[in-house]
């Protein structure tokens, strides 16, 4: 018997969140927001969810400001980020700011069911009872425009088109014209990491992308993104999205019943 538990949906596509609290309601109590400032209201009102499904866009703030937001002030409660855009990039941050699974539209019906399940069957812990004032956290600026930016811009061209490679700092320097040292600086101004966490970053967004296709196993994936041996790559893997590849991997397995390509907005 599936044990009834309260959720919330934050979404601007009204036909898509007809659809989805159609499908969850009953047994699960459901409520809906078309906005960020919404779906606070619904909290610090006392409604705290026991599991939220978030667009990434949202017409009144950022997905992720609003994701970071909720994390930071109940970690225990599971977010799932949905999005039509299909950004690695996305799918990294997300998981980076602690969302538990991210889903891109349009999805299967019966997929997205199969998820929110699996997630509150492994919550754990007490519900947090304050409720405490919320307001959106500020979008982070974008990396500074530096001089050099173009250069810069080269490299991480020929990093995203030689990802499998054994790229090496002074190989991507001299891509870029520089000496390894000043190139070092100048991609660390430009991009706000140094040259080997960016590349670790890049690398593990392709990851989560090649997992997500579902075609590939995972020793495959990690040699098509650049690592030698599986165990490094696990390691990574955990260390930026928060949970090991064969976890991401088994929450990617599809049952059947799409929605509409109309859902896909987001």
């Amino acid at each position: 018997m599936v044990r009834a538990a309260r959720l919330l949906i934050v979404d601007d596509d009204l036909a898509l969140l007809e659809a989805v609290r159609t499908a969850l309601s009953p047994p699960h109590s459901v409520a809906i927001a078309t906005t960020g400032r919404e779906a606070l209201e619904h909290v610090t009102n006392g409604w705290l969810p026991d599991l939220v499904l978030l667009d990434y866009v949202l017409p009144d703030a950022s997905g992720l400001a609003l994701l970071e937001t909720i994390k930071r002030a109940h970690p225990s409660v599971p977010i799932i980020l949905m999005t039509g855009f299909g950004s690695e990039d996305v799918a990294l941050q997300a998981l980076r700011l602690g969302a538990r699974d991210y889903i891109k539209k349009p999805f299967a019906l019966g997929h997205l069911l199969s998820r929110v399940q699996r997630l509150l069957d492994a919550r754990r812990g007490p519900r947090s009872r304050g409720h405490p004032r919320w307001t959106l956290a500020p979008a982070s600026p974008g990396p500074a425009v530096e001089a050099h930016a173009d250069n810069v811009r080269r490299a991480i061209a020929f990093i995203e088109a030689n990802l499998q490679a054994d790229l090496r700092l002074e190989h991507v320097a001299r891509e870029a014209g520089m000496s390894k040292f000043y190139f070092s600086r100048r991609f660390k101004a430009t991009t706000g990491a140094s040259f080997r966490a960016f590349l670790a970053r890049r690398r593990i967004a392709r990851a989560v992308a090649l997992l997500g296709e579902g075609r590939h196993s995972i020793s495959e994936v990690y040699q098509e993104v650049g690592f030698k041996d599986l165990s490094h790559f696990s390691r990574v893997f955990r260390l930026l999205t928060g949970q090991p590849p064969s976890r991401y991997r088994r929450a990617l397995r599809r049952p059947s019943g799409d929605l509409p390509a109309s859902h896909a907005s987001g």
